[in-house]
């Protein structure tokens, strides 16, 4: 397969100030799972039919995290979520553009991250809804609700997690740890060795929060290594 990789400039970084943002990157409308798991491997994600990996000058703060499922185990805090989520109903469904996810998605960006402007119906379908590798979107809803929606990407030997959104009403049951909870026992059930959980930033609050999952294992100069430290809640 032949693809035509570009360097890009994305503006400010996503998850630490005062720093630029730039990727490498290339587009393709479809790759199997087993290609884009190597990718994986070796630290690119994707968002929508873009594939890409960090490449900034001087920084090498995102690393890639990733959940064995032999081993992993819920702190008592995040039984906790579990717990207080059972009343959930959990939907495997293909990914595709729905009014009701939409809206969701909006308000959550709204709300939980401060965006003044909408997206475009069109940018959230481009994003989320056009799957290029396997994939499958999980709905949460309460008495019919829905209250979050993960899309996760099904590979040979893991599930690969893209993005989660939440309404911002149902804060205090902690649906972004439920939903990790949610993405491992998928994966265990697969019968695959990883969960992906993307980038593990230290000093982003955005990101920094994967590390109370574990054990965990962290890619390190291009080897995926044990972590030493766990937050547990």
């Amino acid at each position: 397969m032949q693809v035509m990789l570009t360097e890009l400039t994305n503006g400010s970084c996503p998850y630490l100030e005062q720093r630029t943002w730039i990727t490498q990157a290339f587009r393709a409308r479809r790759l199997s799972g087993e290609l884009y798991e190597q990718l994986v491997l070796q630290g690119w994600r994707r968002s929508g039919e873009v594939f890409y990996r960090n490449a900034c000058c001087g920084c090498s703060a995102c690393i890639p995290l990733r959940l064995p499922t032999a081993t992993f185990s819920p702190t008592k805090s995040q039984r906790r979520v579990a717990r207080r989520n059972r009343d959930l109903t959990v939907a495997l469904e293909a990914p595709r553009y729905t009014e009701e996810a939409y809206e969701l998605y909006s308000e959550y960006q709204r709300r939980h991250h401060g965006r003044t402007q909408q997206d475009p119906e069109t940018a959230f379908e481009e994003f989320l809804c056009r799957a290029p590798v396997p994939s499958t979107m999980m709905s949460y809803r309460l008495a019919g609700r829905l209250v979050g929606v993960g899309w996760v990407d099904l590979l040979p030997d893991s599930v690969s997690s893209v993005y989660f959104a939440f309404h911002p009403d149902y804060a205090e049951r902690s649906l972004g740890t439920y939903s990790v909870l949610r993405e491992a026992e998928l994966a265990a059930q697969r019968r695959n060795r990883y969960l992906h959980l993307g980038f593990y930033v230290a000093g982003s609050p955005k990101m920094a929060y994967k590390a109370r999952f574990g054990p965990n294992e962290l890619l390190l100069d291009g080897v995926w290594q044990a972590s030493r430290s766990r937050h547990a809640q």
